[in-house]
């Protein structure tokens, strides 16, 4: 098992209970997975460098998991069917 974080943009347009849903979905596909979640963290609503589906802003997370590497070809085409989640990219960490 190794540290990776996770960086994710969510749609800033959704109501706080379609966003909560959208994070919710993701995290029972770490826990169908058995990726555990070291650490939450809601950074909120920031401006983008560039534009996303005409949007200047998103809804940034980021999460610290522990799984293995494998995992990411794995999960990610489940992230990308997820409309809500407009960008997102895993990074190792050192741990």
């Amino acid at each position: 098992m190794a540290n990776y974080e996770l960086m994710f943009i969510v749609d800033p347009a959704l109501s706080e209970d379609q966003r909560n849903e959208s994070i919710n979905e993701l995290k029972a596909l770490f826990e169908a997975n058995e990726i555990k979640i070291e650490k939450e963290e809601v950074i909120g609503d920031k401006k983008l460098a560039y534009k996303i589906n005409k949007s200047d802003r998103g809804f940034y997370c980021l999460y610290d998991l522990e799984m293995d590497g494998t995992l990411i070809n794995k999960i990610s085409p489940t992230i990308n069917l997820n409309r809500s989640i407009w960008r997102y990219m895993f990074t190792k960490t050192q741990a």
